[in-house]
């Protein structure tokens, strides 16, 4: 690759990190109006006891609003570790970008779904589809910035099946809770549940996330 070649395609990981920041952070926001404001009317008392009950039946919402900041969340600071070690961009990695970040929007509406719907076959498979969709599309992101030579050559080979293999868990459950979810919603609700500790298990084999670096963990067991 020419020096002036290099440059050129070194400028443009700023501006996809920017941009990916931004719609993170749209994203993330937007998960609040999935809250409705109550129109009640009577004295005090009655507001008072009126308001409570509606607060208490948003409980669906509440629990899918905290999962899907869980998911944005998590999937932000694995984009966030992952271009920090990406030197370069091309065409192919910014479509995947692209295609990552428009599966991240799309979270807001399954939310919503199960904030009202929770209890059903149809939405919970679709939430899993879809977290499980853009547990692919950055999986297949930084597939494709190792296998191209985007990614700091500094970084250990253990980091990189670190990596691979932390960003395959979360789709890999959400997408095996599918079939679960047609026969009892709860079990597939509660693997999602079970994806927040699935780190545990790669901290033990791997190492630690914060090192790129590092070697921990790539000889066998």
């Amino acid at each position: 690759m020419s020096a002036n070649l290099d440059r050129f395609r070194s400028k443009g990981v700023d501006r996809t990190s920017a941009f990916s920041d931004g719609v993170f952070a749209i994203a993330m926001t937007l998960l609040v109006l999935s809250f409705k404001t109550p129109h009640l009317h009577g004295t005090d008392a009655q507001l008072d006891d009126e308001l409570w009950r509606y607060i208490r039946s948003q409980d669906g919402i509440f629990l899918s609003y905290a999962l899907s900041v869980f998911v944005i969340g998590r999937y932000w600071l694995a984009h966030h570790r992952m271009f920090r070690l990406i030197l370069h961009t091309d065409v192919v990695l910014l479509e995947l970008n692209l295609l990552a970040l428009a599966l991240i929007a799309l979270v807001l509406y399954p939310t919503e779904l199960m904030g009202t719907y929770g209890s059903t076959t149809t939405a919970t498979v679709f939430y899993a589809a879809t977290v499980g969709a853009v547990g692919i599309a950055h999986t297949a992101l930084w597939w494709h910035a190792v296998r191209n030579d985007l990614v700091d050559p500094a970084v250990s080979e253990s980091y990189r099946r670190h990596a691979q293999a932390r960003g395959v868990s979360l789709p890999v459950i959400f997408l095996a809770s599918i079939p679960v979810a047609f026969l009892s919603v709860d079990a597939a609700q509660l693997m999602w549940v079970a994806s927040a500790f699935v780190h545990f298990g790669f901290r033990s084999r791997y190492g630690s996330i914060q090192d790129p670096f590092s070697e921990v963990g790539s000889e066998p067991d």
